[in-house]
């Protein structure tokens, strides 16, 4: 069973009032396909907000006007045993967590060949959209936004690690993964790769997944896992929203493909030219500081 603490940031606030109350896992609220169906349109191509390895994600409407968003996992016959893991993955990880950091899984839906899962809906993007994509056309990130988002993303990663049991070792953070509102509040996403690991476990051996740039290496060459392989995909998160360059850019010269490998060389020339690279803020001072922070930890992590 897994055990809560009363970590800071945790919520206890329901979306669902209003709603009949049914549940088939002992939690969360059990939607029925036609519940899903109408929320969606459908499943209408308009509604579409992301699609994903496994699934479909659709933005939705439930009957008492509440706002979500609703993920169709794959169910076709050649990937049954992935969708299934997939969805149970994602229930026992965070179906009984609560933190303000965290997207928050309000139900499932359990339907024939149906797994479906539904989440609070967040209408101000994901950070990898405000960084390359959609959400571009809006602005800059200032530097303000760009650190709420990292510090609500290192708080989620510790509640996971640190404050329940057994721990949730993500396996995907990335900038997609990173789900904002219009506070510039951020909540980790996508559980459809996560391990537990227990108590006295210091890693569990697993086959390699996750998502090129953002994989700790040791990982990738060991198929060994635990909490620091999170650790480092978030420190390769946090040199993108420092910098605003994609963690791997076929568009760049050789030597300048890999973001964390252009960063290590970075630590070696002027402060001039760190402060170039960081195009998006006019607080150098400031900046020229975190990077110093980040080489520092870079370093020590490297020997």
């Amino acid at each position: 069973m897994r055990k809560q603490s009363s970590y800071p940031g945790l919520v206890t606030a329901s979306p669902l009032v209003g709603l009949p109350e049914f549940s088939h896992l002992g939690w969360g609220h059990w939607f029925t396909l036609r519940d899903l169906e109408f929320a969606t349109n459908r499943f209408a191509a308009e509604n579409v907000l992301g699609e994903g390895g496994y699934g479909v994600v659709y933005k939705g409407r439930l009957i008492n006007g509440t706002e979500v968003a609703v993920k169709k996992i794959f169910f076709a016959q050649y990937y049954r045993g992935q969708a299934e893991k997939e969805f149970r993955v994602e229930v026992e990880a965070i179906g009984h967590v609560r933190h303000k950091n965290l997207v928050r899984l309000l139900g499932y839906c359990i339907e024939g060949v149906h797994r479906i899962l539904v989440y609070e809906y967040m209408n101000n993007g994901n950070l990898e959209q405000w960084l390359h994509g959609a959400m571009r056309h809006r602005g800059i990130l200032t530097w303000e936004a760009r650190m709420k988002v990292l510090l609500g993303t290192a708080k989620a990663l510790a509640y996971l690690h640190e404050a329940i049991e057994p721990k949730v070792v993500h396996r995907d953070i990335k900038s997609s993964n990173i789900l904002i509102d219009d506070e510039f509040n951020s909540k980790v996403s996508d559980f459809g790769l996560a391990k537990l690991l227990g108590a006295g476990e210091s890693h569990i051996t697993t086959r390699v997944m996750g998502t090129f740039g953002y994989v700790a290496p040791e990982y990738a060459n060991t198929g060994l896992l635990n909490e620091k392989s999170d650790i480092y995909s978030y420190g390769v998160l946090l040199l993108e929203a420092v910098t605003g360059r994609d963690p791997v850019d076929y568009g760049r010269p050789a030597n300048e493909v890999s973001l964390l490998l252009s960063t290590i060389r970075l630590s070696s020339v002027s402060r001039n030219k760190v402060r170039a690279a960081l195009f998006f803020s006019n607080d150098l001072t400031i900046l020229g500081g975190v990077v110093y922070g980040y080489r520092s930890t870079l370093w020590s992590g490297l020997r």
